[in-house]
């Protein structure tokens, strides 16, 4: 029972995560969400009490995967071959596996500037800490760029991933050929190397 429960909540997350996506929080109804899950708008108000309630699910949803992987994905990429390549594909898988998500981030970003910075203030601040640690250590062995701003450089990187997904659908228009999902990997791969060209010193 518990298990289902779960599961049902989950799942009206998904559903919410690509609705509020598409059509904003004010153009999105709790009825048409419990639609496409398949359940009663009195059964999905038994999980979450309201409109704004599944607001948070979704953000808390969203953002805090995002501190629950990072000792994972830190802990993998020490003994990964390229950090920093992992670190950034990492990023940038989260966000591909779903497309609404990053398009969603952009919207709360939009719509609700002071709560969402607020929330992803808290998010990235390991982040943060840890980048600022590994630039100081690159540039002592002068691997790093000298000057480069952690806190900018950081934001920038969200910044080109988070638009690599929501341009890879302005990519299929603009210029065709492919899917959504081949455009993401292009972008995602070229913003990956414009980050690291901006960070790095060339080899030799």
């Amino acid at each position: 029972m518990v298990g289902e429960m779960a599961d049902s909540k989950q799942k009206i997350i998904a559903v919410a995560t690509q609705r509020f996506a598409m059509y904003g929080y004010d153009g999105t109804s709790l009825q048409g969400i419990a639609d496409e899950v398949g359940m009663r708008k009195p059964s999905l108000l038994y999980h979450f009490s309201s409109k704004e309630a599944l607001r948070e699910a979704v953000l808390d949803d969203l953002i805090g995967r995002w501190e629950t992987t990072l000792p994972s994905i830190l802990a993998r990429a020490q003994t990964g071959p390229d950090r920093f390549s992992f670190l950034f594909d990492e990023v940038a898988q989260f966000f591909q596996e779903d497309p609404g998500r990053a398009i969603l981030l952009l919207r709360e970003v939009v719509d609700r500037p002071v709560e969402t910075r607020a929330r992803l203030a808290e998010a990235i601040g390991p982040w943060l800490v840890l980048l600022r640690g590994a630039i100081a250590e690159g540039q002592s062995s002068g691997r790093v760029r000298e000057g480069v701003d952690a806190e900018a450089y950081l934001i920038q990187c969200i910044v080109s991933v988070v638009g690599a997904v929501v341009g890879a659908h302005l990519g299929t228009q603009v210029f065709g050929g492919g899917d959504a999902s081949a455009w993401i990997l292009r972008q995602r791969t070229e913003a990956r190397r414009m980050a690291q060209e901006s960070l790095f010193k060339p080899r030799g």
